[in-house]
């Protein structure tokens, strides 16, 4: 195996207990690599981990390492001898960097001749990995399959050949890094996920359709939760571009959208978008303002938010209203003070069916769930009202 930039020679001092004796030094080229494992479960850092069999002389033996133009990080170089039945024991005594070199030295104590194996770690600069999703729903969208492709692109001035990617969900993938080469290979396969189907209406976040009709976007998002519940929670899901298919009647795939994912940690789930629903339609209009004086320029604020929501679709579907508090008060008091807190309550006039989303509630904003019952052949679209009424405290 030839080494362009990465290379090590392990010289060994045999000292002669005399008065008139002195240190022969012999020169033996360190033997190749016996296995390398590239690790990639870390998302911020590859660590490389490569094994060899040195021959260790009874006694001190210096060891030199040398990473010329290569991106090795040298404050995290480990050198460790692999103990086994028949080896020597080997202590670390000592490791030095000459001064102006990318290498280093280590002098290695050894009680008996005989070969080790040895394990040299460290972390390595731009040999970096990307991730990418397909992700397939079933015709209902109610279950996803999702493939996991990991990248890795190669340009840390070293080249791995044989190497073993090791992605931590405990198997590996044997895959050559040569010199500036990008490898592709599917991590893991993930079947029969279960999908929430959301849609979500947010004034401040989402924007409006036609704002001169009120209209709102209704974006659409497939949720997936990262637990074994829903045949995930293996392992966090790394950030990453999603590539989302939906399969038509007929079996074949459609493409329903991208979106990138999110770093998502076990146990928190996913929300991926899909586009704009044009077939429900969210009109918001703020139907009342008034303000009640209490001292001087202090005042409370009451407004009454309406919601008039029509679905089109021929099936029953479950819609999210959010408000942002702080966007509700930038537009009836767009003159207030920019470091003014932000107190409210929900007022008695609210007629949402259920309570606030708990998981989406906050002290900035409130969301709610409302479905909306599906359109019938031949009838007219059932228009739902629904209203918020929220008191601003202590506005001056």
């Amino acid at each position: 195996m030839k080494y362009k930039t990465l290379y090590a020679v392990a010289i060994f001092i045999l000292c002669l207990i005399s008065t008139n004796s002195y240190a022969r030094i012999k020169l033996i080229t360190l033997p190749a690599r016996e296995h390398i494992e590239i690790q990639l479960e870390n998302e911020n850092i590859t660590i490389i981990e490569e094994e060899r069999i040195v021959p260790l002389q009874k006694g001190n033996n210096l060891i030199d390492f040398s990473w010329h133009n290569t991106s090795i990080k040298p404050e995290t170089i480990i050198f460790r001898v692999i103990e086994g039945k028949d080896q020597p024991r080997a202590n670390i005594l000592s490791v030095s960097y000459p001064p102006n070199e990318a290498a280093l030295t280590w002098i290695i104590a050894s009680d008996k001749n005989g070969s080790a194996i040895v394990r040299i770690t460290y972390v390595i600069n731009h040999l970096d990995k990307e991730y990418h999703y397909i992700a397939k729903t079933n015709a209902d969208e109610t279950l996803m399959d999702l493939n996991q492709y990991i990248k890795v692109i190669n340009q840390s001035g070293e080249e791995y050949l044989n190497a073993q990617m090791n992605t931590g969900l405990a198997k590996t993938v044997s895959l050559p890094m040569r010199l500036n080469e990008t490898q592709e290979f599917l991590n893991y396969h993930f079947e029969n996920i279960p999908v929430d189907k959301t849609y979500t209406v947010n004034a401040a976040e989402l924007g409006y359709r036609n704002r001169t009709q009120d209209k709102l976007n209704v974006l659409m998002h497939y949720q997936i939760h990262n637990d074994t519940q829903h045949n995930l929670g293996k392992q966090s899901l790394a950030p990453g571009k999603f590539r989302i298919y939906q399969q038509d009647k007929k079996g074949s795939l459609v493409f329903a959208g991208e979106d990138w994912g999110q770093y998502t940690a076990k146990g928190d789930k996913e929300k991926l978008y899909i586009g704009q629903a044009r077939d429900i339609v969210v009109k918001r209009i703020i139907k009342r303002k008034n303000q009640q004086k209490i001292n001087g320029n202090l005042k409370n604020m009451d407004i009454l938010l309406e919601y008039t929501i029509e679905n089109f679709k021929d099936e029953e579907v479950t819609i999210i209203i959010e408000e942002s508090l702080e966007y509700l008060r930038n537009e009836v008091l767009p003159s207030r003070s920019q470091y003014q807190l932000l107190e409210w309550q929900v007022g008695k006039e609210t007629n949402f069916d259920r309570k606030p989303i708990k998981e989406r509630s906050n002290a900035q904003t409130i969301a709610y769930a409302i479905t909306l019952p599906a359109r019938k052949s031949g009838e007219k679209v059932v228009k739902l009202t629904k209203k918020l009424n929220i008191n601003l405290k202590n506005e001056w």
